[in-house]
């Protein structure tokens, strides 16, 4: 596969794997750290009452996640694939179109998200 497609491949993996593994922060219970600002600290609880802020853990998680995630999509693309094979047309416009449908499904959860959690709707 040419390099040009292979990194097309792989940015289009990440860019929607950022944006579906933020989601999942929101959809899962996942245990993340929360930094503190009053106190300069991070801490893995929740304390009521004492602003807090996750984002950072959660953006760290999608970022680390999507990573992995696109490393093992290069692996793969790195082992079955040849140098000669070329990514056809259609596929590029599936693949751009998939990314872009995941990206705004995901986008507009967590918009729909905070709004929601802010009293906006």
């Amino acid at each position: 596969m040419k390099k040009s497609d292979t990194v097309y491949i792989l940015s289009c993996c990440f860019a929607a794997m950022t944006a579906f593994f933020y989601c999942c922060t929101r959809w899962f219970p996942i245990n993340l750290p929360r930094y503190y600002p009053l106190e300069h600290t991070w801490k893995w609880l929740h304390e009521k009452g004492v602003p807090s802020q996750r984002w950072y853990s959660m953006q760290t998680f999608a970022f680390l996640a999507a990573a992995v995630t696109t490393f093992i999509v290069y692996v793969i693309i790195r082992k079955f694939y040849s140098q000669q094979t070329d990514l056809k047309p259609v596929y590029v416009k599936l693949l751009g179109m998939i990314t872009t449908i995941v990206i705004v499904i995901c986008m507009g959860y967590i918009l729909y998200y905070e709004f929601n959690k802010w009293g906006i709707l």
